[in-house]
């Protein structure tokens, strides 16, 4: 939908129509008629072309402004009323010859009923502007209910003439952002009533707008970075693009677009996605695959996607736009291999702090309501002032990893707002404000299938029956396949970890901290013989395969960490700085010896 066309719509039914309501971008500059103007402009051009005699503006806090303020009728028998405007006003005159001050809505509505249907053939245009803030609420107090019942008795014509149908009428416009601010009781069921959507610029008016001031942008890559440009402000007002134009200007010296874009948008002169060195990128799998202990295959499909945000191909032969995330990647396995220990040392390869991993564990977001928790509740509900989880975080961290924990517990609803982050790169909070996911690094998490899938099977079928069950669970279970689309090929399972050499690295990892500690509480080394396969299997016995590494680490937990406590507790008044805790098996179990 573009901003030209519900203009000619606006434009053809003036006059057609008694009362117009105009919501949505209504404070942005449109174009009209060649040049760049507000829509109360607009408005009182088309007045003009449709030869209305009289044109004003009505808001609460100055009342009615206007050329012809002596044409109105405020009693319905006379044709002149200057005398009666100190009588039925007052105190609240203006001295402003072409202001009438009001006292409150209902005396607006009361002179709507006066003129729009007036018995001479004088045609009059009225806006209402900033009607959010006319009615007190959608409750509706006496006055507002009195207002209503004015304004209804002026769309009803005294006596229908057929001889007049072609005859044109006068016509009030009503100005609001959102329609949910104004009482449904004003334009529901009424034929006589008109709601126009005026939307945010289509991508050719931001083109054509941005055509028009190209001089004035000082970018040291404008030429061939312009039609990036109008990609990269989808969204946007012309009044925000104005304000870029502005912003440019600023400096003493011209700059990239992705530079100056980082300052205006983030404060920020260059991205932590610029500062990657190629010869960091080239450790980028070594790196990952030293955190994450068996899961190469998931680390290479990784590196792939992090290479492809690197050179800025990431969506690229999806759309043009520079707004998509930077990558996306769907993590499905089994619990405990390393799912979020990969999410982490992304983050700190990418952005050089865990930091900068923002978790959202959707086991908190399976309510009917839980999108409201990412967007913010909506005005008028507990908590419209504090912003959504999401959003907020998002405008504080924009350079980050999005981690989506569990996403099967999420509640359906919200997978709307994951559909437009992956397609538009972008969500608006509850305040109206638009947050961009475009430097985001998006990672989901699942544990879908992994209760059925035995680890007993070859790597490949494991791979195969989880993307499978993934396909499954969002086709027949969700009934949202269009979600498999924006994830792509970049589904990776992760593997059971089987291979006891994988586990045996996996505890010489966990056994180093554990050393470190004793050393640094007490003094006192601890060692134990990890070169020897029985005292691996009893570290091991605990484990099982389907729950991965992280019952690798609960069976360390039971068979040493628990028992090598209990010798530390009952030897405490022995253990002094040099001495040593040794380890040998006995009966199939640890035991402890202490030396020195």
């Amino acid at each position: 939908m573009s901003v030209l066309r519900q203009i000619i719509q606006l434009k053809n039914l003036i006059g057609i129509k008694k009362a117009i309501i105009i919501e949505g971008n209504v404070e942005d500059i449109i174009e009209y008629d060649d040049k760049y103007i507000s829509i109360q402009e607009v408005l009182f051009s088309i007045f003009n072309e449709k030869n209305y005699k009289d044109k004003f503006i009505y808001d609460q806090n100055i009342g009615i402004k206007g050329n012809q303020i002596n044409n109105l009728l405020i009693n319905e028998d006379s044709n002149n009323n200057a005398d009666d405007f100190n009588s039925l006003f007052g105190e609240e005159s203006s001295d402003n010859e072409n202001e009438l001050r009001l006292k409150k809505p209902y005396d607006f509505f009361n002179i709507l009923y006066k003129n729009l249907s007036r018995e001479d053939d004088r045609k009059m245009g009225f806006i209402a502007d900033y009607s959010d803030f006319v009615f007190s609420d959608q409750s509706l107090e006496i006055d507002d209910r009195k207002a209503l019942t004015e304004f209804n008795k002026s769309l009803k014509e005294k006596e229908f003439k057929l001889s007049k149908i072609d005859d044109i009428s006068s016509c009030v416009v009503f100005l609001t952002k959102k329609i949910n601010q104004l009482p449904p009781s004003l334009y529901l069921d009424n034929p006589e009533i008109i709601i126009i959507t005026l939307p945010k610029p289509s991508r050719d008016e931001r083109k054509k707008f941005l055509t028009s001031v190209k001089s004035l942008l000082r970018l040291t890559d404008l030429k061939q970075e312009f039609e990036n440009i109008v990609d990269a402000t989808e969204g946007w007002t012309l009044r925000e693009l104005s304000h870029f134009v502005k912003f440019t200007c600023n400096f003493s010296t011209t700059l990239e677009f992705n530079k100056i874009f980082n300052i205006y948008n983030y404060g920020e002169k260059s991205s932590p996605w610029e500062e990657l060195s190629y010869d960091k990128m080239l450790t980028v799998k070594e790196y990952l695959k030293n955190k994450v202990i068996g899961q190469d295959e998931a680390v290479e499909k990784v590196s792939k996607v992090i290479y492809k945000a690197y050179t800025g191909l990431s969506g690229i032969t999806y759309s043009s736009k520079r707004s998509k995330p930077k990558g996306t990647l769907f993590f499905v396995g089994p619990t405990g291999t390393g799912k979020t220990e990969l999410a982490k040392a992304i983050t700190t390869f990418l952005f050089n702090d865990e930091a900068n991993l923002i978790r959202f564990d959707m086991s908190e977001y399976g309510q009917e309501n839980a999108d409201q928790k990412l967007i913010g509740a909506p005005p008028g509900y507990v908590g419209f002032e504090g912003g959504g989880q999401l959003t907020n975080a998002i405008k504080e961290k924009p350079f980050s990893v999005l981690l989506f924990d569990e996403i099967e517990k999420a509640n359906p609803k919200i997978f709307d707002k994951f559909l437009q982050i992956l397609e538009d790169g972008r969500l608006t909070d509850n305040t109206g404000q638009t947050v961009s996911f475009s430097e985001t690094f998006i990672i989901f998490t699942s544990n879908i299938g992994a209760s059925e899938v035995q680890p007993n099977i070859g790597e490949s079928e494991v791979h195969n029956q989880f993307i499978k069950k993934v396909h499954e669970h969002f086709t027949n279970e969700l009934n949202r396949p269009e979600l498999l689309g924006r994830f792509g090929n970049n589904i990776i399972p992760f593997n059971f970890i089987k291979d006891i050499n994988l586990k045996a690295k996996i505890i010489k990892q966990k056994i180093k901290p554990l050393q470190i500690a004793l050393y640094e509480k007490y003094g006192t080394e601890f060692h134990i013989d990890l070169s020897n396969i029985n005292i691996i299997n009893i570290l091991l016995k605990s484990a099982d395969d389907r729950r991965g590494g992280r019952d690798v680490l609960n069976s360390l937990e039971t068979n040493l960490v628990d028992k090598l406590s209990q010798f530390i507790f009952e030897n405490l008044s022995l253990i002094k700085p040099g001495t040593k805790i040794t380890t040998q098996i006995k009966n199939d179990e640890l035991e402890f010896n202490l030396l020195g």
